[in-house]
């Protein structure tokens, strides 16, 4: 398994499988890096500006929250067996 999954693992095991909980943490941290992404761009250039990469980093953290919801589905069937 690559690191992405192993994270997404802990993240199903963390919650217990429910894919609610694991997309909601998912979505925090990307509240969070935003904040601190927006920290760093006025701490750097004395202002926060939208650029492409802001485009990239929504579709990596939707990915991501895919990724977990399918990581989860198997989780539950596992426990299942």
């Amino acid at each position: 398994m690559n690191k992405l999954e192993l994270s997404a693992l802990a993240l199903a095991k963390a919650s217990d499988g429910n894919p609610f909980i694991m997309v909601a943490t998912i979505m925090l941290f990307y509240v969070m890096f935003n904040l601190f992404l927006g920290l760093a761009e006025k701490l750097i250039f004395g202002e926060r500006f939208e650029h492409f990469m802001d485009l990239i980093f929504i579709l990596c953290f939707m990915g991501y929250s895919g990724l977990s919801v399918w990581i989860c589905a198997a989780y539950q069937e596992s426990k299942k067996i």
